[in-house]
């Protein structure tokens, strides 16, 4: 908020102005800030968002109005009571509050300039916030400063004599030094009027001169009166400012926001007692740093914007894009000046003109040549085109060169001629054939060949055309890549880069050597048909070798015989009967809980539980489960999500794993039995204490839990949780039991003969299907079927009467 605050602090000040002040009647140097009433202050607000100065030049104004800091500090207590909604402001007439008045001025925005004033030369010269002319409140006098009623000189005597003066000029337009008399400074310029206070103190301080003058004097302008200025026209904000006495002309033009979107930066005119003093042109501030185009101002002077004459739009390839004015007399070429000149990628032979009559606008091809001749008029808009993205004398040189890239194309410059450029062939480059790609005369591409080795021996030459690239080609881009593929229980298996003389050994090497799980009494090397092969085999695809070598990569000295060729493909096998050691967990009523290694693949559940001592004397064996991982492979995932996309209402069980129903009483009792499954890597047996309920959901009225009573049958648990709903299927109903498995429900006659319960069960009560009923429309269809086949049964035993 206190941004915002010394924002409108700020505009206020500004827009204190004279007429302003006169519908308040309110005199800037006596104005009592306290007694402005809210609705004061308001009005000035409105007038502060309808003229859109920037904070800068509001600041400015509120100095050039005259305001004292005593003023300003109370105005400041004044905008904090309107914010904090104090009662030390003073509302008048029924207006809003000063909290909401407050917090409108929060939420504006400030003033831009619209597009075409950014686009305006010379604009932002008086509007942008990186650039001032604020006027100076403590910048001295120049010497040519023109004295006046109301200026202060100081007068300082040192020396022999020490004495100081501060005197006023009064009315008369006379300073009065004591012991000298009054002398006369109204009209003189600064430095003539220190010559002649200077010559009036000589006469009270003899040794002021001479060759060794024992007094010194130093006579300054302590005080200057300020101005009052009149700036009229197509300004932005027009008015009388009042500025320190050394402001000049730029100091009220950027006071006032300079010329508006009609106004003239060309012929700004400073009128001085009815006659023009100065014509400014700002243009030759800007283009050229002539800081003479300034002029210091007096009082009352008046500062008149005319309307502009010509105008004229500058876009394309120029430096400096946008709106500029012109004066009588300009030429085209006058505007490229102002305009930067041309870009580098500019053409500038000729330009495009469009120009305004009393009709319609017509266009003109402006030639170089008339560019100091062609007068510029109102509205004209002046385009430079680009030049064109073609290059005219150039060629383009690849491949096996010494220095390939884009050459000169010279006169006579042939393919011989170009090599000798590029300092010649590489080692590698390949002589039997190269290329020119060239277009033709109907901008086709052809294809132009040559021998290398020919033109290199001067037995051919071809001369080369604007655009023409010649490819000398490198053995090795015409030779395919030479690889070997190596695979399985190596480190790093991959494709390598073939080597000539490589071996086995080599590449295995290369790969990282073995794993730990590799066999190295069997490893395999593929070889494809060479092309004269492979038109005598047909059903014959490659070459197979078997090779044993020594874990340190050693082979025996048939083997080590063996080169490799490019594209062979290396199989290392995983050594037979290599299994990692596996676990398994066990937890719950077990003595010994936690992982087991798996001793061979033969270990059945039996086998670790007496490993892990025996089952608990809580332990409930009819509750053990058993789950194992499952690996879904991807055919069966796609499947799955196929379904799915179908019908949103299938679900998957996707959790990796799937539970085997054991019955572990059984196993401990007769182990190696077929239920005394082999455990596998992963698998968890979980043992549960003997549970103490039955669970029953589905179809009931109110699914629960109930305690296990021994002996009662699965009727009594669903009457337990409410009996069964309308909508069960009671011949459907069936048992999961602790350890997995399940029982359902079996028909006898026309009886249901329920599964067993045991501790832990789980009832599963299914509901039966929805039917949809009917709407009345399928209702009204049906019945007008029936009617018209009463209608045809009618009419055919009529028609048999």
């Amino acid at each position: 908020m206190r941004k915002i605050f010394i924002l409108v602090f700020s505009l206020f000040l500004v827009f204190a102005s004279q007429e302003g002040m006169a519908q308040e009647n309110i005199n800037p140097r006596n104005v009592t800030i306290s007694e402005l009433s809210d609705g004061q202050v308001r009005r000035i607000y409105n007038e502060i968002m309808n003229r859109g100065l920037s904070e800068q030049q509001a600041t400015s104004l509120a100095l050039a109005r005259g305001f004292t800091m005593q003023q300003v500090n109370a105005l400041k207590l004044r905008f904090e009571e309107l914010q904090n909604g104090g009662n030390g402001s003073k509302e008048s007439n029924g207006s809003v509050t000063a909290t909401a008045f407050v917090g409108d001025l929060s939420e504006k925005d400030e003033v831009q300039p619209t597009k075409t004033e950014q686009r305006l030369f010379g604009f932002n010269f008086f509007n942008s916030e990186s650039l001032t002319f604020e006027p100076g409140v403590n910048l001295p006098a120049s010497n040519d400063y023109i004295v006046g009623p109301g200026d202060e000189f100081s007068i300082d005597i040192w020396g022999a004599s020490q004495q100081s003066f501060q005197l006023m000029v009064d009315n008369s337009g006379n300073i009065n030094i004591p012991n000298a008399g009054p002398v006369s400074v109204e009209g003189l310029s600064l430095e003539n009027a220190r010559d002649k206070i200077f010559d009036k103190l000589t006469l009270i301080y003899r040794d002021l001169t001479g060759n060794q003058p024992g007094t010194f004097a130093n006579i300054y302008l302590a005080q200057i009166q300020p101005l009052k200025v009149h700036v009229i026209g197509e300004a932005f904000a027009p008015g009388t400012y009042t500025l320190p006495g050394s402001a000049s002309a730029f100091n009220a033009l950027y006071l006032a926001g300079g010329p508006n979107m009609k106004g003239s930066f060309r012929d700004i005119r400073v009128i001085r007692d009815g006659k023009i003093m100065k014509h400014l042109d700002v243009y030759k501030y800007l283009i050229d740093g002539d800081s003479d185009v300034n002029i210091s101002l007096r009082d009352d002077d008046v500062i008149m914007i005319p309307s502009y004459q010509k105008r004229v739009k500058i876009s394309g390839e120029f430096k400096r894009n946008g709106i500029f004015e012109g004066k009588e007399g300009e030429t085209i070429a006058d505007l490229l000046r102002y305009a930067g000149g041309f870009t580098e990628r500019a053409f500038k032979e000729r330009l495009e003109l469009f120009r305004n009559d009393s009709r319609q606008t017509l266009f003109k091809e402006v030639k170089a040549d008339e560019f100091e001749t062609l007068m510029v008029q109102n509205g004209d808009s002046i385009i430079a085109g680009e030049i064109l993205d073609r290059i005219e004398n150039r060629v383009i040189l690849e491949g096996a060169v010494m220095r390939p890239g884009n050459y000169e194309l010279t006169e006579g410059l042939t393919l011989a001629g170009l090599i000798k450029n590029a300092n010649g062939l590489m080692e590698d480059a390949f002589l039997e054939r190269g290329q020119i790609l060239r277009l033709d005369e109907n901008f086709q591409l052809t294809n132009v060949s040559f021998d290398v080795k020919k033109v290199i021996n001067g037995k051919f030459d071809v001369g080369l055309q604007r655009e023409d690239v010649v490819t000398v080609y490198s053995i090795d881009e015409l030779r395919q890549n030479r690889t070997l593929d190596i695979k399985g229980q190596v480190r790093n298996p991959g494709t390598f880069e073939f080597r000539d003389g490589s071996t086995l050994s080599d590449v295995i090497a290369l790969a990282g050597g073995f794993t730990e799980t590799a066999s190295n009494s069997y490893i395999e090397v593929a070889r494809r048909l060479s092309h004269e092969e492979a038109g005598k085999y047909q059903n014959k695809t490659g070459h197979l070798f078997q090779f044993t070598i020594s874990r340190d990569m050693e082979l025996d000295e048939k083997d080590s015989q063996f080169e490799l060729q490019p594209y062979d493909q290396i199989f290392v096998r995983k050594a037979p009967g290599y299994s990692q050691t596996g676990a398994v967990k066990i937890s719950g009523e077990i003595l010994y809980a936690g992982d087991y290694n798996l001793a061979n693949r033969q270990e059945r559940l039996s086998s670790i539980i007496e490993r892990a001592g025996g089952l608990t004397p809580e332990a409930y064996p009819e509750g053990a489960m058993l789950t194992r991982k499952v690996e879904i492979n991807p055919k069966m995932r796609r499947l799955r999500q196929q379904l799915a996309e179908r019908d949103s209402t299938l679900e998957f069980d996707d959790m990796g794993f799937e539970v085997l129903a054991i019955d572990l009483k059984s196993v401990l009792e007769n182990p190696g039995t077929k239920e005394d499954v082999f455990l596998k890597e992963g698998d968890e047996i979980r043992i549960p204490r003997e549970l103490q309920t039955v669970n029953v959901g589905g179809a009931v009225l109110n699914p629960v839990s109930s305690p296990f009573v021994k002996g009662k049958s699965l009727k009594y648990y669903v009457d337990q949780s409410g009996g069964f709903s309308n909508m069960a299927k009671k011949g459907k109903a069936y048992v999961i039991y602790p350890n997995g498995k399940a029982a359902a429900t079996k028909k006898f006659i026309f009886f249901n003969n329920y599964p067993k319960v045991l501790p832990g069960s789980e009832i599963i009560i299914p509901e039966k299907p929805q039917r949809e009923s009917l709407p009345a429309s399928a209702w009204i269809s049906i019945g007008s079927s029936v009617a018209s086949l009463a209608l045809t049964v009618v009419t055919i035993s009529n028609a048999l009467k």
